[in-house]
């Protein structure tokens, strides 16, 4: 144990010495200290070297809309809705009686079993189970029940959208710095709505959210706006966001809500700053706002709040009905940037870590884990300000026996086991896993 207690000691006492515990500006970065210090700071013994830090799977689905029914709506549930009141709409689309059509979904990788529904007019539901890694076919000649009323509809799955915004400096790990919980809905033949929430500010300095559509062209896009011309850029005293606080050098692209990417891409323009897009009403100082931390701690002070999760809902239309066919939540980046010693910083998920969206991006590839995390549930519980997720203590710290700690470790379902291997504890992100101390409870 007196390993353990050093390695501890040590541990905190970087973290003081370089500030890691918050969410301060630096100006200066060391790579080569960085190096060195990482490898005494970090409790995580090692990760997956194949990890993708991926949660969900992607596939093809062929459709049958056989169920003579007079089907109006087909859906892809994450549970049987009549069963579970815990249903989520994984993905949708109008349909009528005799269609066959193919689409992509995504879905949580721990779902063995998904269902195929059938919705009429009077919202009544025809379903089938099957099983997506064995097969890619959904027939409703045999469902396992038809035209049944529910009491409670599925509703969309969400995922959400965590990140470290430590970047480029060592981080905390605490992947609240932003949470957003995003949802695509498709509501037309060429209409797909994106549900942008959020739900979590624990940055003490600014940082923009943007959404890119990487499988897109600025052609391929009718039009974009968001229901009710709401915008995260306005809080809610109605007081609109100053260009000071704008991440972009072009004041013009501040009013912009589509602009177009490096590579010519569609990058929707969500927020220009967090603390402002969660909607509190600033205190002005100096030409200065105040800035708190939303919803990572309990209770509200003069540096913290809770608020409820703002949520803006863009409805994007496209040419070629085709291209909503083929897009899931894996098929879109959604990051966060900031400005640090000058430069300009994109903060994306795993998938996307090297892309130059907007700016010349210089991704650091030497920590131990993302700088952004997908949970494909919108119910997560993220940690606390300052409580790590869940890391692995390094096994050779306290004679070759494993400890597990942080928000997420129970054991069987940590995060500390999910980063060793990538196909163990890929449900660890559960509500039912979470040391209940160490997140933030909605």
């Amino acid at each position: 144990m007196k390993k353990i207690a050093l390695v501890f000691a040590i541990f905190v006492g970087i973290c003081v010495i370089t500030g890691v515990s918050s969410s301060c500006s630096k100006h200066a970065f060391s790579e080569k200290m960085y190096d060195s210090l990482i490898e005494i700071k970090s409790p995580v013994d090692t990760v997956d070297p194949n990890h993708t830090w991926v949660l969900t799977e992607k596939k093809t689905l062929i459709v049958n809309i056989n169920g003579g029914v007079g089907a109006k709506m087909f859906q892809v549930l994450t549970d049987d809705p009549s069963a579970s009141s815990d249903a989520n709409i994984i993905a949708q689309r109008a349909v009528e009686e005799g269609d066959q059509f193919s689409m992509n979904i995504s879905y949580p990788r721990r779902l063995s079993t998904l269902y195929g529904a059938l919705v009429d007019a009077e919202g009544n539901y025809t379903v089938m189970s099957f099983k997506p890694s064995s097969s890619n076919r959904v027939d409703f000649s045999k469902p396992t029940y038809q035209s049944r009323s529910l009491d409670k509809q599925p509703s969309l799955l969400y995922y959400a959208y965590c990140y470290e915004g430590e970047m480029p400096e060592p981080g905390d790990y605490d992947y609240n710095e932003v949470v957003m919980h995003l949802a695509l809905e498709r509501t037309g033949e060429k209409e797909m709505r994106i549900h942008v929430k959020l739900a979590a500010v624990g940055s003490t300095t600014p940082l923009a959210g943007l959404i890119r559509l990487p499988e897109y062209t600025m052609d391929d896009i009718d039009s974009l706006y968001a229901v009710g011309g709401s915008s995260f850029n306005v809080n809610m005293a109605g007081d609109e966001i100053k260009q000071q606080n704008s991440y972009v050098e072009d004041k013009d692209l501040l009013g912009k809500l589509l602009v177009s990417g490096k590579n010519g891409e569609p990058i929707i323009n969500l927020f220009a700053d967090a603390h402002w897009a969660i909607g509190d009403v600033k205190n002005n100082e100096y030409g200065q706002f105040n800035r708190k931390q939303y919803n990572v701690n309990y209770g509200t002070t003069s540096t913290t709040a809770e608020l409820l999760p703002r949520e803006i809902v863009y409805v994007l239309k496209v040419k070629d009905p085709l291209k909503l066919s083929y897009l899931t939540l894996e098929d879109i980046d959604p990051f966060v940037m900031k400005l640090y010693g000058n430069v300009r910083r994109e903060i994306h998920t795993f998938p996307y870590r090297k892309v130059d969206a907007l700016y010349e991006n210089k991704y650091i590839d030497v920590q131990n884990l993302p700088w952004a995390l997908v949970i494909p549930s919108g119910s997560f519980w993220h940690p606390l300000h300052g409580q790590n997720i869940g890391f692995r203590m390094r096994k050779d710290y306290n004679e070759g026996v494993e400890i597990l700690f942080g928000a997420y470790s129970e054991k069987g379902h940590a995060f500390g086991e999910w980063s060793v291997n990538r196909n163990k504890a890929t449900d660890w992100y559960l509500n039912d896993y979470a040391t209940r101390s160490q997140v933030y409870i909605w």
